[in-house]
């Protein structure tokens, strides 16, 4: 009796066990995309403030230089070589939290959403002119966001007049900041995008470059937020930025918001601006 008594308690206690596994399991079904959302929302908010203390670094830098903007890629240095004296040791600085695997560690890896650019000298990566061994980050410049030299040092290229004008060139120069992006998510270190570009025609790649298409837009156009990328303006706010609103902001002084525009399928589920 004592036996049988004994074998009824164990299987109680499996079915019990059982039955745990099962709640837990249900409770990890629901529990896990809330905690996945929870830390795609907190990556986002630090993305945002990482933004913020990029635009505290680029008004030091018009402080210290009359007003102007970094001279970028001809002059040498790009934003991360330009702005190093103000940010020295804090690397990260340059990585958003949603982007941070390196093309380094997978030979042949091409940019995408959630991937960083660099490190310049490993992997095969090179040093490129502009940069530093070891630089690395995912944020992106806008390239029109520069005082460039008419001349570049050598190495480097110049700028054709029918695109000096182009440049913001000068803080100073901007009559409303807060249409402006100046820095933000992207594949590469920065872009010069034209009002003509093409979204790119599938997700988390880049459009074709020809006469009328830069490609840099498609290089922006990353949807790493639920939605897309966290952007600065030149007033210092930074916020997100939707992927059909990236055509509407002032990239260049001539920008003009009024060329067509034909969004691919992937892209069609997102909301106009």
């Amino acid at each position: 009796m004592k036996d049988r008594m004994q074998q009824r308690v164990r299987a109680f206690t499996l079915i019990e066990l059982l039955v745990v596994i099962a709640i837990i399991s249900v409770l990890l079904s629901v529990l896990v995309p809330s905690l996945r959302k929870a830390r795609e929302q907190s990556q986002g908010v630090v993305c945002l403030s990482n933004l913020k203390q990029w635009g505290i670094l680029y008004t030091l830098y018009a402080q210290d230089n009359d007003s102007s903007l970094p001279i970028g890629w001809n002059g040498g240095k790009m934003w991360m070589t330009d702005l190093l004296s103000y940010y020295q040791n804090t690397d990260d600085l340059r990585l958003c939290p949603r982007a941070t695997r390196f093309l380094d560690t997978v030979p042949g890896q091409v940019p995408g959403e959630l991937t960083a650019w660099g490190r310049y000298g490993y992997g095969g990566i090179s040093v490129p002119y502009w940069g530093e061994h070891g630089q690395y980050g995912s944020y992106s410049v806008n390239g029109w966001a520069h005082n460039p030299l008419d001349v570049g040092v050598p190495g480097t290229y110049n700028i054709a007049p029918a695109w000096r004008d182009y440049y913001w060139r000068k803080i100073s120069r901007i009559r409303v900041p807060s249409a402006v992006p100046l820095m933000g998510g992207g594949m590469w270190e920065g872009a010069n995008a034209i009002d003509t570009d093409s979204p790119p025609p599938s997700r988390g790649v880049e459009a074709g470059k020809n006469a009328y298409n830069s490609g840099g837009l498609s290089t922006y156009c990353l949807d790493r937020h639920n939605g897309g990328p966290n952007w600065l303006f030149v007033d210092g706010q930074s916020r997100k930025v939707g992927l059909k609103e990236l055509w509407r902001l002032k990239w260049n002084t001539r920008w003009n918001n009024n060329q067509s525009r034909q969004w691919p399928e992937w892209m069609k589920r997102y909301p106009d601006y």
